[in-house]
């Protein structure tokens, strides 16, 4: 049985978290001074940390400079969303529960591969009461490259089943052709299904290795991992 490695925002959860856009906009302010949003570019699918650099280069800054700031820029997100917790409400898609449910008793080990920054990430799992099913993860504050977040979470595989982990034995679980592109560029395969912001003929046109309608395919879903 293969690894899954599930996205967050359009996989497990509704995708447009208001407080999350809110953190990158309190961060662009704080940290480097200047008013900028998250949309001042197309961020889905990016890491946090791309979407930094890709809308301060906007801005004029040198990527140096952008780097120079760039975990601070992570701790302030991640500060701003943790005040501001109880005002996201994580909206969990149709059959992430009963997928979850179905991996843990087969115990088969669950990580996730986000975007999102670390802390973030975490207290939208705690938040929508998920955080029981997740056991390792890789984060967007690690890389911005999303296909580099692969190794992360093999290595945190390993570290959490106390054995060698094949990067074969992964797969990603997501919603977007950036999902696709970064199973195919770290050379594993990838699960979507269109319950973010792309259609089911946009994401056909990548050619997934699987593409369901929703998660509620858990048939589907299972007999790939299993195969």
């Amino acid at each position: 049985m293969k690894i899954p490695l599930f996205d967050i925002d359009g996989t497990l959860f509704k995708a447009g978290d208001k407080t999350h856009a809110d953190a990158f906009k309190h961060a662009f302010k704080t940290v480097y001074g200047i008013p900028a949003v998250q949309t001042d570019i197309y961020p889905e699918g990016m890491t946090d940390s791309q979407i930094i650099v890709e809308v301060l280069r906007l801005r004029g800054l040198t990527s140096a400079e952008i780097r120079r700031k760039i975990k601070a820029t992570h701790e302030a997100m991640a500060d701003y969303f943790k005040e501001h917790e109880n005002e996201t409400f994580p909206e969990i898609l149709p059959g992430v529960v009963e997928l979850l449910e179905k991996l843990r008793k087969q115990k088969i080990p669950i990580g996730l591969l986000t975007g999102n920054v670390e802390k973030i990430a975490w207290t939208k799992i705690e938040r929508a009461g998920l955080k029981g099913f997740f056991d390792f993860g890789a984060f967007g504050n690690r890389s911005e490259i999303r296909s580099e977040l692969v190794e992360i979470a093999r290595v945190n595989a390993e570290n959490f089943l106390k054995r060698p982990v094949n990067k074969n034995e992964l797969i990603i679980i997501g919603d977007t052709p950036k999902d696709i592109t970064c199973a195919r560029d770290a050379g594993i395969k990838a699960i979507v299904a269109p319950t973010g912001f792309h259609s089911f003929d946009e994401l056909a046109k990548e050619k997934p290795d699987l593409l369901v309608r929703s998660l509620e395919e858990q048939d589907k879903v299972l007999n790939f991992l299993k195969n």
